[in-house]
């Protein structure tokens, strides 16, 4: 989601209002994720929409209300603590792992590259492979088949973040700040293909050959990743109108089982 949508969200949640104007975030919301009823020349919303909003910034990794705005250590008020309320060390950092790119920029394997959003949106790639969990990005180079993804161009896998680490918001700047194509490479269940909907400039849904997923995924037996999340993401998924998105929900809804990124065949 762009910054601009979380902010929405977050603003919804927080006010429940009962009608927004139906233009802009407000009316996209409506039309893609369910969010609220058009009625004329606004939205209308209940508490269920207020309920459906929190779910989709809980889904997609995002706090209900925006960080108070912090100091750094050195900005610390006379006679305060310079750790209270100070800016945490990772503000405005992201993860990433440079694929293909100069041998300056190699990223060993099982690590990664902190760097602020603004400087690795600087790096010289072509396409950004957004990653949802943090395990996978640093055992990247073993999923070998991702390789038909990247077909040979330079590629910044970016972890999308979570509370507490590499906070999402960071993440989500660098996205709606770029222009170049984007690759969904997110868990199997119906939260993670929901986030790969919503992905800006997607190029591809980033998943091992079927054959092989499904085997995996029947192996695993992993059905709450099904139901946790089905649920919330039901009438954002059954809107897509995407083919790759709604082969992906299909074989899901048969399913009725999910599967992690750590479990995808290598």
């Amino acid at each position: 989601m762009t910054p601009r949508e979380v902010d929405f969200l977050r603003r919804l949640v927080a006010g429940r209002f009962a009608e927004r104007r139906g233009e802009g975030v407000a009316a996209r919301m409506a039309e893609q994720q369910g969010l609220g009823v058009v009625r004329g020349a606004k939205v209308l919303y209940t508490d269920a929409d207020f309920t459906h909003a929190r779910n989709i910034l809980r889904n997609r990794g995002f706090e209900l209300t925006a960080p108070s705005a912090p100091f750094t250590r050195s900005e610390a008020p006379e006679g305060g603590s310079e750790k209270t309320g100070a800016l945490p060390v990772m503000q405005g950092q992201v993860a990433v792992v440079a694929v293909g790119m100069s041998p300056a920029l190699v990223t060993p394997e099982n690590r990664f590259l902190a760097m602020h959003w603004r400087d690795a949106l600087a790096l010289p790639y072509e396409v950004l492979l957004v990653c949802e969990n943090l395990e996978p990005l640093l055992r990247l180079h073993e999923y070998r088949w991702l390789a038909d993804f990247y077909q040979g161009r330079p590629t910044l896998a970016l972890f999308r973040g979570a509370p507490g680490l590499f906070g999402t918001d960071a993440a989500a700047k660098l996205i709606a700040a770029d222009d170049r194509p984007t690759l969904a490479f997110f868990d199997f269940d119906p939260k993670g293909v929901s986030m790969a909907a919503s992905l800006p400039r997607r190029e591809a849904l980033c998943l091992p050959p079927w054959p092989a997923l499904e085997a995996a995924t029947r192996r695993a037996q992993r059905q709450t990743l099904f139901t946790q999340s089905a649920p919330s993401s039901r009438v954002h998924l059954d809107r897509v109108q995407d083919g790759d998105i709604a082969l992906a929900w299909q074989r899901l809804r048969r399913l009725t089982l999910g599967l992690n990124q750590e479990g995808f065949p290598r």
